[in-house]
């Protein structure tokens, strides 16, 4: 089969698919090809339309979770850096997300698997090490971004227990806590997840001493990377992300003392950095 002539043809209303449980299948083994148009374009644009459109069945599309879940997919080659084994986890990410949110209105998916997508998740984003965003000549790798749209799919699926709300402020702060200046819009896909779990009922005093918690790891009295480059891209990210969810919670009009606490927090950490005695 020449996937890439068949997505095409499909994609553009020029060809039908012949067995589609067959095509599925290439697609999953080419699921992290370093060809950014049949990675991206065709084939998760292709995943994309046959689930919107209900073109799979119930039993195929768990078949897909359960094969993006494993240790060939979502944990190919985790811990590694710059090698190409991060397109598969990252593109495995975004197809679960896919089969998930099809789940909020389908409710095929039986509660332990979504329990079971649910601890992978977290286990995956607080293990991903390759961080980059875009890759030269492979396109996006983008590992964090694409973990954080299925965080957030997950967070607002209706079976989300809030009681799990601490795990995912804990891979939250674990994803910005990377050796990597993000510089591709992570903070604010990462804030999806955050709007997730207030639109929840997470309460504001969780929030408040999760944004606190930053100032804590970033005291100089208590980082063991201080004046190492490391600190500065943790500062880094840090310090944009806390950016960015000020602006996000005064955009929606909410959680004031949150964006007091903000405030503080970045006068402090400002202050810690720059304050001349």
């Amino acid at each position: 089969m020449e996937i890439k002539s068949v997505l095409r043809k499909w994609q553009s209303k020029k060809g039908e698919i012949d067995n589609l449980e067959e095509l599925v299948t290439e697609m999953l083994k080419n699921i992290g090809t370093i060809d950014a148009e049949l990675r991206d374009s065709l084939i998760y644009s292709s995943f994309y339309l046959l689930i919107k459109d209900n073109k799979l069945s119930n039993e195929l599309m768990e078949k897909v979770l359960i094969s993006c879940l494993s240790k060939e997919y979502l944990f190919k080659g985790i811990g590694e850096v710059e090698t190409d084994t991060v397109f598969t986890r990252s593109f495995s990410s975004l197809v679960i997300a896919l089969i998930v949110e099809k789940d909020k209105t389908k409710g095929f998916l039986e509660k332990q698997l979504l329990e079971e997508v649910f601890e992978k998740t977290i286990i995956y984003l607080q293990s991903e090490k390759d961080v980059r965003g875009y890759v030269e000549g492979k396109g996006w790798a983008h590992s964090i971004a694409h973990g954080a749209d299925l965080l957030e799919t997950l967070i607002s699926h209706p079976s989300f227990n809030l009681l799990n709300s601490e795990k995912c402020l804990t891979t939250i702060t674990a994803c910005i806590w990377k050796d990597y200046v993000f510089q591709d819009d992570e903070d604010e896909r990462l804030l999806f997840a955050v709007e997730a779990l207030l639109e929840k009922g997470l309460s504001e005093e969780i929030l408040i001493d999760w944004v606190h918690n930053f100032e804590k790891l970033l005291d100089p009295t208590v980082s063991r990377e201080e004046n190492s480059l490391t600190f500065y891209k943790y500062r880094s990210n840090v310090m944009n992300f806390l950016k960015s969810l000020y602006f996000r919670l005064s955009y929606r009009g909410e959680s004031i003392n949150t964006q007091l606490q903000i405030k503080k927090s970045l006068k402090n950490l400002h202050n810690a950095m720059y304050k001349r005695e």
